[in-house]
């Protein structure tokens, strides 16, 4: 764990700003990596979001509160985020670290999004494992397929067997990317 996050709660125990405390949380969030330095913070900003009740007066904690949740499930989208890409099923296992914690309500709204997300959209780890540029695979697939068109027809066969050939090709190289995708 980065000491700069070791840290924190030790520094906010000795008490000081707590909007500096605030931004800090924020810029050490953007730079966590481990899921270790990640729950240290989401404890430090609900510990930050509970001293703010004796920080502030009554209308600026309520104006706050909606706020400090809004930031708060921000910081558990980041956590979940995948080459810029919200994974779901992350989501999902962080809002259920979060419902263990005791940091999450299980029935708050954006923790039954994230278990629905996760059923219905499933990993997009899987979809966004491999990109294929269909286009330069449609032109060498018409390419092959006007020469061997070509070359059938000189030997007297049908070019209509390309298209049993096409499919096999395409069944092969469909089950040759969906185990590496899997794996």
């Amino acid at each position: 764990m980065k000491p700069e996050i070791a840290s924190l709660h030790e520094k906010m125990n000795k008490g000081g700003d707590w909007r500096a405390f605030r931004d800090e949380i924020a810029a050490l969030h953007a730079e966590a990596n481990t899921e270790e330095e990640y729950v240290a913070l989401l404890e430090a900003h609900a510990n930050l979001v509970a001293v703010g009740k004796s920080c502030f007066d009554e209308a600026a904690y309520a104006k706050l509160l909606p706020v400090a949740t809004a930031e708060y499930r921000m910081f558990l989208s980041k956590e979940a985020m995948e080459d810029g890409i919200i994974n779901p099923m992350l989501l999902e296992r962080v809002t259920h670290r979060e419902v263990e914690a005791g940091r999450l309500d299980p029935n708050d709204t954006f923790r039954t999004l994230s278990v629905s997300g996760a059923s219905v959209l499933g990993d997009s780890a899987q979809l966004t494992a491999h990109t294929c540029r269909h286009g330069t695979w449609l032109f060498f697939g018409m390419t092959i397929a006007a020469v061997l068109s070509l070359g059938l027809m000189q030997m007297q066969i049908s070019p209509l067997w390309l298209i049993a050939l096409g499919l096999l090709v395409g069944w092969f190289i469909n089950e040759r990317e969906r185990k590496r995708i899997e794996s």
